[in-house]
């Protein structure tokens, strides 16, 4: 589900491409959210690596939930991208806060567990990751499955600070992503 609102801005700017539209900046947004979608797929892998895809009714529930919000995207985007760019943002704030709780819950835990081999590809592989592209926080090692939550918390930073450059600005960050000044703020009321 993380990856929808992605291909969802991508299917709408494929389409207004194909009748024409030649905006200033869209190749580069399109870019982004191609590496944003790319990244959501490796939390997605790393996911169900930890065996977070055993319950097919999970499965089932995520995939119709999937299609449902991505034609709700396609339609809010189509009609006012800042609407949809703000959706995102908050849902991105949150999943920041929910990754930054579960780390402060479950950290002495997770430094215990191994990395998982689809993290340590994505993360450390030889081949730089898509969404490195747009990184400005530094990588660390992965020692421990507590590294992998801290890399996938950041990348839901990351998501949620071009997005707010996108609602704020109405254009994606300056200089190939200025240093973020602040995280979203986790909050009490967050899981």
């Amino acid at each position: 589900v993380a990856r929808v609102p992605y291909f969802a801005y991508l299917s709408v700017m494929h389409l207004r491409e194909t009748f024409g539209s030649r905006e200033a900046g869209m190749r580069e947004r399109m870019r982004t959210h191609y590496a944003e979608a790319d990244n959501e797929l490796h939390h997605l892998l790393i996911m169900e690596a930890l065996g977070g895809n055993s319950s097919s009714s999970d499965r089932n529930f995520a995939q119709t939930l999937a299609f449902f919000y991505y034609w709700y995207v396609v339609a809010v985007y189509s009609v006012s991208e800042q609407a949809a760019y703000h959706l995102s943002e908050l849902i991105e704030a949150h999943a920041y806060a929910t990754y930054d709780a579960f780390l402060a819950r479950e950290g002495e835990r997770l430094k215990l567990l191994p990395v998982p081999a689809v993290a340590s590809e994505y993360y450390e592989g030889e081949q730089p990751f898509v969404f490195g592209a747009t990184l400005t926080t530094v990588r660390t090692p992965l020692r421990s499955l507590y590294d992998v939550f801290v890399c996938v918390r950041d990348d839901e930073g990351e998501h949620w600070s071009t997005l707010c450059s996108l609602v704020q600005r109405d254009r994606l960050p300056d200089e190939h992503w200025e240093a973020l000044a602040t995280q979203p703020a986790a909050t009490a009321e967050d899981p």
